[in-house]
């Protein structure tokens, strides 16, 4: 089975988010999508409690199907790195990955832990996004078009802070849970 592994902190989900989810399935890249939310950030960025971008996750797919939840790294101790979480899917299940990404990644994957042996061992779907032009891609990236909304989950808690709306932004349930939770209003 083809699986499509879209990591990140999901601080909060957005829509951009869910149309690259929908996207890949629509055009049968893969056949299942499996979410894996980071538990302690490689680059120690602040997050809000798992079990809180779970919920909002679970929100955001609820009417997706083939997508689900992987825990993989919510489920370990310490800090994960992309590379070790894959070799550890790959070694559990006889699946064939790709690794979901954005083309900005492509611009700070000289940053991540063992990048050249990720880059090398890995299949990638590489979302195009606007500001960031590709200069090249490894043979093993396939380059899809991206005409979703230039938005990022920084965008989205930093208009909470100022009092924005995030309607449209969000999915209805994340932005609800949101509000009630009073997330991000620090």
């Amino acid at each position: 089975m083809k699986i499509g592994i879209f990591g990140g902190s999901f601080n909060p989900i957005h829509n951009n988010h869910v149309k690259i989810i929908d996207k890949t399935l629509y055009k049968k890249l893969v056949e299942e999508v499996w979410i894996v939310p980071c538990g302690n950030h490689a680059f120690g960025k602040d997050l809000l409690n798992s079990k809180h971008r779970v919920k909002m996750i679970e929100y955001a797919i609820r009417e997706i199907k083939n997508v689900k939840i992987n825990y993989i790294e919510l489920d370990s101790k310490g800090v994960n790195y992309t590379v070790d979480t894959i070799r550890k899917l790959k070694k559990e299940f006889s699946h064939n990955f790709y690794f979901i990404i954005g083309s900005d990644v492509l611009f700070e994957f000289n940053k991540w832990h063992k990048y050249k042996e990720l880059i090398k061992e890995n299949k990638f779907l590489v979302f195009k996004r606007k500001n960031y032009p590709i200069q090249k891609l490894e043979a093993n990236m396939h380059l899809i078009e991206n005409s979703a909304l230039e938005l990022s989950s920084t965008e989205i808690r930093k208009r909470i802070r100022q009092g924005k709306s995030i309607s449209g932004l969000v999915p209805v349930g994340v932005e609800n849970y949101i509000i009630k939770e009073e997330f991000y209003n620090d």
